[in-house]
Formats: C-alpha cells, structure tokens, sequence
C-alpha cells in the first residue's frame, strides 16, 4: 500500500508539472517560485533510474537547492547534485546527501522506482511515436498498433507498402528512450 501512495504521489507531482499551463517564469518569486523549483527537482530525481528518490529528500530556500538523506555512493550524491544544479532557476545546490556503502534500502522500494519509471518512459514512448506516426501524411497511423515494454517497442498492423513499413520502423528506432524495435508490420497486397 506505501509503494501505491509513493507511485500516485509520483504520478500526481508528474502530471501537475506537466500540465501547468505556466513555467516559473520572472514574475514568480518567493515561496511559489521555490515550490516550482522542488517539484521540478523531484520529478527529475524521480525520472532517474540509478536513483531512490524516495530516499532523497529537497528543499528549495530562495532558488538554493538542499538535498539531505542517504545514498549508496559517492557516484549517486554527485549525479543528485548534478541534477539539481541543471533545473533552470536554481542558484545553488547544497548537497547534504550522506554516503553510506553499508547502507541498505528497502529493496522493493528501489524495485518500483524503477519500475515506475521505465513504466514512465515506455508509456511516454507509445504515446509519442502514436501521435508522430498520426501527424505523418505517408502513413496509416490507425493501422499501426504501438507497444513498449522496457524500451523495446513492437510494431505490429497493416502497412500498405515496404516504404511505409520501413518509415515506421526508422521513426520508432530513431525516437528517444527506444532501445530495440521488434518490427511485426505486415504488408497488405
């Protein structure tokens, strides 16, 4: 039931960031802009597969990132850090995050991060391809079903011709977080 409660916070934090019809733009200032800044901050350390965001907690104080908790090494307080210091509009980045080689996380927990974000980039995938396959004039879009599952997408539905089956296939090869792409089109006669 936690790791329900940490997904759909993940989700809700994701999906808010995503849809806010503004950016923390000049205007913003004080505690509203800070809290723009920790969200987008969060959502980067969730997004991050060789990170348990769930064990870093952040604090935005006048565009000054604080990060605290625990990690497993020194590789993964650097990354949070660097991380931190890229989300535009943060000044500076205190990194407090403690080191710990015997440290040990719940392992479940670090299980459905991940899985929570590879479930994140393969929907982000499907939906992307599915609508660059849409706004395409050379293809029949409704004809190509569209599936990811941990980076690899499977092509699968009628094509009309071999240019459009190799199209699709270059496209989804071609698109970001994609690692294979198992090409089960088949061409109509």
């Amino acid at each position: 039931m936690m790791n329900f409660k940490k997904n759909a916070l993940a989700v809700l934090t994701i999906t808010t960031l995503m849809t806010a019809p503004v950016m923390a733009n000049n205007s913003w200032q004080g505690e509203a802009k800070d809290a723009w800044l920790d969200g987008k901050l969060e959502t980067a350390l969730l997004l991050n597969t060789q990170l348990n965001n769930f064990n870093i907690d952040t604090d935005i104080d006048n565009g000054v990132a604080v990060l605290s908790g625990q990690v497993k090494n020194q590789t993964q307080k650097d990354l949070a850090g660097e991380i931190a210091n890229n989300i535009e509009g943060i000044t500076d980045v205190k990194n407090n995050l403690t080191v710990d080689a015997n440290y040990r996380n719940d392992d479940s927990a670090d299980s459905d991060n991940k899985s929570f974000s590879r479930a994140w980039h393969d929907m982000t995938v499907t939906a992307g391809l599915k609508m660059e396959f849409a706004a395409h004039d050379e293809l029949e879009a409704s004809e190509i079903s569209v599936s990811t599952d941990n980076g690899v997408v499977t092509l699968k539905g009628n094509v009309k011709n071999a240019t459009e089956k190799d199209l699709a296939v270059e496209m989804a090869r071609g698109y970001d977080k994609v690692v294979d792409v198992k090409d089960q089109l088949v061409v109509a006669n």
